[in-house]
């Protein structure tokens, strides 16, 4: 996970846990200085992906984030 300052955070995750539970990791975790309650959009670069609302209750590997990914947060 890459936070807009270039932050990174390294968290594994098992694969059926929803993209949610990132989402929720990530504002607990973030360190860049914004409140955990900040809104925040999660994207990857390869393939080219921001992920919706609707993403967000499906699971890791139904989204191609498994084995391992990069998301990026803005």
């Amino acid at each position: 996970i890459r936070l807009p300052t270039g932050t990174p955070l390294v968290q594994e995750f098992k694969a059926k846990e929803s993209l949610s539970a990132v989402r929720l990791w990530i504002g607990i975790n973030r360190q860049d200085g914004l409140p955990a309650d900040a809104p925040f959009k999660l994207s990857m670069t390869f393939p080219r992906k921001t992920f919706t609302e609707e993403d967000m209750e499906k699971p890791l590997d139904a989204l191609g984030l498994v084995p391992s990914a990069v998301l990026m947060v803005s």
